[in-house]
């Protein structure tokens, strides 16, 4: 894993990129729909849950070293907690139509982000990349968008696959996220018929 410094501040490669990720997203969604409300929120409840769940995973050592909570996140379980908030709050919140495109483009720019910040530019990273805009820009102009959320989601496995990062917690992210919003996209049509 790569690490990036701005002056003082240390972080991993993966956290710059999906920083980068949701304040794409975030213009995007703001530009093409006028509002995006429920996006920003969505990344907050998503970060402020990771960076707090350290105090459920790890009390007795918030309690010992109560400063613990400025340096410390919940790590890999506080970030699934933080998909599970994040996907209850797109339930209640979350703009139907804007869903799929949002989690296409944080996966898109995510991919291009951490590819530049851990400097592995390749062919098939640039393969990759111009593939992902082009099933994003008919993700977005098309009908059928679970159709092509599924396809978009499947390539992007598939060049994981043959990176030889298939099974990492970025895939089974996009996996369960995707069935996640599948499933909100699935109950809220079923409950406006």
């Amino acid at each position: 894993m790569n690490w990036h410094s701005i002056g003082a501040f240390s972080f991993p490669s993966t956290w710059g990129a999906l920083i980068a990720a949701f304040f794409v997203t975030g213009i995007f969604l703001r530009i093409y729909y006028d509002k995006n409300d429920w996006f920003g929120n969505t990344v907050f409840w998503f970060i402020l849950t990771w960076k707090f769940s350290v105090i459920l995973f790890d009390f007795t050592g918030v309690i010992n070293q109560p400063l613990s909570i400025l340096y410390f996140n919940g790590g890999l379980k506080g970030f699934w907690l933080g998909v599970a908030v994040s996907l209850i709050y797109i339930y209640i919140k979350g703009e139907r139509e804007q869903l799929f495109i949002a989690w296409a483009l944080i996966i898109l720019v995510y991919e291009g982000a951490l590819e530049f910040l851990v400097d592995s530019a390749s062919i098939l990273s640039a393969v990759n990349i111009l593939i992902g805009f082009v099933f994003f820009y008919l993700l977005l102009t098309k009908g059928k968008k679970e159709i092509w959320l599924l396809v978009f989601l499947g390539l992007q496995l598939l060049i994981n696959f043959s990176l030889g990062t298939l099974i990492t917690t970025e895939s089974m992210a996009y996996v369960l996220v995707t069935m996640g919003l599948l499933a909100i996209d699935r109950l809220r049509r079923v409950s406006h018929e």
